[in-house]
């Protein structure tokens, strides 16, 4: 597992919507990001980016069907389950000041 966001075995990885785009907790737990693989822009095809960052399920919904194509049907059931709000999904023993990229 790695903490670091661009890695595939990032270790907050909420669910993976298909072969190329993902939702992630960030790591103090104040957002969901929906990440798609890869960049135009950059020469590192195969890392994860981020597209849109939430605080509400409303919001991370809307924002996977407009921008990741078609997504697996047991991962939307998952983005669907989770809370309205990502507040209620921070870990109470979490580190609040974990630098990323720290073990």
């Amino acid at each position: 597992m790695s903490l670091r966001e661009v890695a595939d075995c990032y270790q907050h990885l909420v669910v993976m919507l298909n072969s190329n785009w993902r939702v992630i907790r960030c790591p103090d737990g104040s957002q969901w990001i929906l990440q798609r693989r890869g960049s135009p822009e950059s020469t590192r095809a195969n890392d994860w980016r981020g597209r849109s960052y939430c605080r509400t399920r409303d919001a991370l919904i809307r924002c996977a069907r407009e921008y990741s194509g078609t997504i697996d049907p047991d991962a939307f059931a998952a983005l669907v389950a989770l809370p309205t709000r990502i507040e209620a999904t921070v870990d109470v023993d979490m580190p609040s000041e974990a630098p990323i990229g720290s073990p």
